[in-house]
């Protein structure tokens, strides 16, 4: 009898350890955190709603996998911390792989990519010679000061880089033609050009990336469970077709 109670108390205290090791626990509805500020991937819309692309891609992930959640709006100095001390669940607010000071931060998991695009090249609407970066020799290219994009467009011959440390500017001089194309990641791009009425008719963006980043969801490390979902929801709308939908519609459309 002894022998009995002592193997049923080990049993127990191995499988709550192991339930709690594998990260299986599942909560009724998960806290998603999403800093707004950044159109068009997470915004707040005329009618005080949280939209973007991001949004819809969490929202899609959650219906897929029967998961419930509610979305809140953070401080980005906060998603990380807020992670780290069960504030919330989930973070999702164009964090990349090379977010500055990521790497570093000890408890945070990563899910698999939901987006894959870097820098994209803008150009005037009668830019119509334009193909590919190699269209641009004899061209002045507006970007980011500090870009990666610089060492690519390097290796093109003829081009002339100017730099920028307000992006707004270069739209501003591309827009009287000071210069003639912006290299510039893909949701800045968005933001002054599907999103923006004065330069929607003028400026057109080209879907092909010169640059790689990856867009990520972050948790915090330990909860397992809840990750394999988030991929496999990213990886079943990846194959359905609906996250392409989704570029479409908040990039190019």
């Amino acid at each position: 009898m002894k022998y009995a109670i002592s193997l049923i108390l080990f049993l127990s205290i191995s499988l709550t350890t192991l339930f709690s090791c594998s990260g299986s626990k599942e909560k009724k509805r998960y806290i998603v955190a999403v800093s707004p500020n950044k159109p068009p991937m997470e915004m707040i819309d005329e009618q005080k709603r949280i939209v973007g692309f991001d949004i819809d891609v969490i929202q899609a992930i959650a219906e897929r996998m029967n998961i419930s959640i509610k979305i809140i709006p953070v401080l980005r100095s906060n998603l990380f911390p807020g992670l780290l001390n069960e504030t919330y669940d989930i973070a999702i607010s164009s964090i990349t792989v090379s977010e500055p000071g990521l790497s570093e931060i000890i408890g945070i998991d990563y899910s698999k990519p939901y987006l894959d695009i870097g820098d994209v090249i803008v150009t005037s609407e009668d830019f119509e010679e334009y193909s590919g970066p190699e269209s641009l020799k004899g061209r002045i290219v507006g970007i980011r000061e500090g870009s990666k994009s610089r060492q690519v467009l390097k290796n093109y011959e003829g081009v002339t880089i100017r730099e920028y440390k307000n992006i707004d500017q270069a739209f501003e001089d591309m827009a009287t033609d000071k210069i003639h194309a912006i290299c510039i990641d893909l949701p800045t791009a968005a933001s002054f050009v599907k999103h923006n009425i004065e330069y929607k008719a003028i400026f057109k963006i080209h879907p092909h990336p010169i640059t790689s980043e990856n867009y990520i969801i972050t948790l915090k490390t330990g909860n397992t469970a809840l990750l394999n979902r988030i991929n496999t929801g990213i990886d079943r709308m990846k194959k359905d077709g609906s996250l392409n939908a989704l570029i479409e519609k908040w990039f190019f459309n």
